[in-house]
């Protein structure tokens, strides 16, 4: 009868206390001795005795964590090195634009330049022009010129 009533916190007892104090403790045998481990097996070079399975996962914590800043470090010098490199043909294609900016403006003022010599040279003809072909006011041309103007309007 008691054991049929206290069967389940028997169980949970036995699984919680005993068995973990059992496994426990035989980890805790476990040590190496000369390369050797109690049971007779061989441990790796490099390796660590799993003589304590807590301190086991600490340095494999402290391993991965290491690893870990590592690779972070690693990833922020080529982070750098990206945002140097963009910054540096940033610069680059700003110093090209400029550059381009000002032969198009000197391009720009040449024509201009020239523009205005043609304008120079095209007005100078037209008053030398209009001086040879300037008609006279007493001329018959002129008068029937004027006398076609007064008739149209």
């Amino acid at each position: 009868m008691l054991i049929r009533t206290h069967m389940q916190d028997l169980r949970d007892v036995t699984n919680n206390v005993h068995y973990e104090n059992f496994r426990y403790k035989k980890l805790a045998n476990v040590s190496v001795t000369d390369g050797k481990v109690k049971d007779g097996s061989k441990v790796a070079p490099g390796k660590k005795s799993p003589s304590d399975p807590l301190s086991q996962m600490n340095d494999e914590r402290k391993e991965h964590n290491q690893k870990m800043k590592k690779m972070e470090a690693e990833m922020e010098q080529v982070f750098e090195m990206k945002v140097k490199e963009k910054m540096q043909k940033l610069k680059d294609s700003e110093t090209d634009l400029s550059k381009r900016a000002e032969q198009m403006k000197k391009s720009l003022e040449a024509q201009e330049a020239d523009l205005e010599q043609k304008r120079r040279e095209f007005m100078a003809e037209k008053s030398q022009w209009e001086s040879m072909n300037r008609p006279e006011e007493g001329s018959p041309k002129n008068r029937t010129l004027k006398k076609g103007k007064k008739s149209l309007f």
